[in-house]
């Protein structure tokens, strides 16, 4: 079985003067972000590989998550800044198949886009919040309409 989980980046402050990409947590985001990481850790102990955005507030809502679960591999992708469902459906599609989970941690709209696409369902996906998509298909075969949607969990 393949499992994606895409989790939306805590909340994020917006400092004046500061570049989007720059941005960082807020209080209550920095927060949530170990809320976030208890929930997941109680759904998956371990995920294969975790592609984060550059941004700032995604980094540092994987490094709070990241002391309640391990990852084989970790990346840093400039290009999760600001995805687009379409190039995120396609990156969950060329992933091996030595890899049975991936954990993705990006932005708004491209994530929520993609789950609903993947899944077939609307899927909204609030700061702070993540979806369990899985299927007994091969990742190049993840579809629009083919993957389950296993549940949506906001870690407030």
């Amino acid at each position: 079985m393949t499992t994606l989980v895409l989790l939306r980046h805590a909340k994020s402050a917006y400092p004046a003067g500061v570049d989007d990409h720059d941005r960082p947590l807020n209080t209550r985001g920095d927060r949530e972000s170990v809320l976030v990481g208890v929930a997941l850790a109680g759904r998956l102990t371990a995920v294969d590989l975790v592609m984060v955005s550059t941004a700032r507030r995604a980094q540092q809502t994987w490094r709070a998550v990241s002391s309640e679960i391990s990852a084989g591999r970790e990346e840093s992708r400039d290009d999760l800044y600001l995805a687009s469902a379409d190039f995120l459906v396609e990156l969950v599609r060329a992933q091996s198949a030595d890899v049975d989970s991936v954990l993705v941690v990006a932005h708004n709209d491209g994530l929520e886009v993609a789950a609903s696409l993947l899944t077939g369902v609307p899927v909204t996906l609030k700061t702070s919040t993540f979806a369990i998509l899985r299927s007994d298909l091969p990742w190049p075969e993840w579809l629009p309409g083919s993957v389950t949607l296993d549940e949506v969990v906001v870690a407030r």
